[in-house]
């Protein structure tokens, strides 16, 4: 009866944001434990001599008969509960990643293959799953956990935990994942709905960083009419996030860096805000004020204004 109870919960929260037009959006990934672990990972050395990670998705898909279906898999089983997926394979398609990896590191804002498909397909949430089994005779053993990372921030907001499943008699993996999932996906949907109830309370978390170009003599204590650089900064800040929610962690007079500031999670036309468009809006503000700069980002929540460029 506890089980019937919180997966009507579950549903009836997700209904409700629906019904509110809030819709969240996934994109299911193989985690990175899983792509070292099964050999689809690869170190690639940058021109300016940064090593750089690379989970290889693309070959994953191809060479590994089971993950394509796991993946799938777990994708059916969070639209069969209200959320919107955005499929790894098909943008996978649609993407040049060795041409997004061969720009990635040589800015000041380093953009990895895996944050480009972030930004390209932009999801609220990545589910990252990792899985493996074991088999004695003919009874198998699945150990997988599954995690939520907020696309935009990285942070973790949601996880099953390590989990087993079994033993049982052989039987097709997707067939495994979804019997073990139905054990723990209601407490799973509970922690990702606290975290879009947040979001749609408080607004979408991002991080902005201000910098002034070598050039720009005077720095963030500029007068712009009359007024200091950065206090015409801090006041739009202040009057563009939701609420006025945000939080400056650092600031210099040449620099100010915001680790957390609260943006709308759509804009007029109904469409999620990311970060560069959210801070082109303060870009397009300075350029009436004859104050150049432009916006660099990394990913869909990290996004860099910088001043006099």
């Amino acid at each position: 009866m506890k089980r019937l109870f919180l997966s009507f919960l579950a549903f009836a929260t997700v209904s409700s944001l629906l019904a509110q037009a809030v819709q969240p959006s996934l994109m299911v990934f193989p985690s990175r434990a899983w792509c070292h672990q099964n050999g689809f990972e690869k170190v690639v050395v940058k021109a300016n001599g940064k090593e750089v990670r690379v989970q290889e998705y693309d070959k994953a898909f191809i060479d590994n008969k089971d993950l394509g279906p796991a993946v799938r898999t777990i994708g059916k089983m969070m639209q069969d509960r209200g959320f919107q997926l955005v499929d790894l394979e098909a943008q996978l398609a649609s993407q040049d990643l060795e041409s997004a990896l061969d720009n990635a590191g040589d800015e000041d804002i380093d953009v990895s293959a895996y944050d480009k498909l972030l930004e390209t397909a932009g999801p609220d949430i990545a589910l990252h799953i990792n899985y493996y089994t074991e088999t004695q005779g003919p009874r198998v053993t699945l150990f997988y956990d599954l995690t939520a990372f907020d696309a935009y921030t990285n942070k973790q907001v949601a996880s099953t935990g390590l989990i087993s499943y079994g033993p049982v008699m052989s039987a097709p993996l997707q067939t495994l994942i979804q019997s073990a999932l139905l054990s723990s996906i209601d407490a799973f949907n509970a922690q990702l709905m606290q975290h879009f109830m947040d979001m749609q309370e408080k607004g979408r978390e991002i991080s902005v960083r201000i910098n002034t170009f070598s050039g720009w003599e005077d720095g963030l204590e500029t007068e712009v009419n009359g007024r200091e650089l950065t206090e015409i900064l801090e006041e739009w800040m202040t009057n563009n996030c939701v609420a006025g929610r945000n939080h400056q962690k650092a600031a210099s007079e040449t620099s100010m860096y915001y680790d957390s500031a609260r943006i709308p999670l759509f804009n007029e036309n109904g469409k999620a805000v990311q970060a560069k468009q959210w801070l082109n809006g303060l870009r397009k503000y300075l350029k009436t004020l004859n104050v150049p700069s432009k916006v660099k980002t990394r990913g869909l929540g990290q996004a860099q204004l910088i001043i006099g460029e």
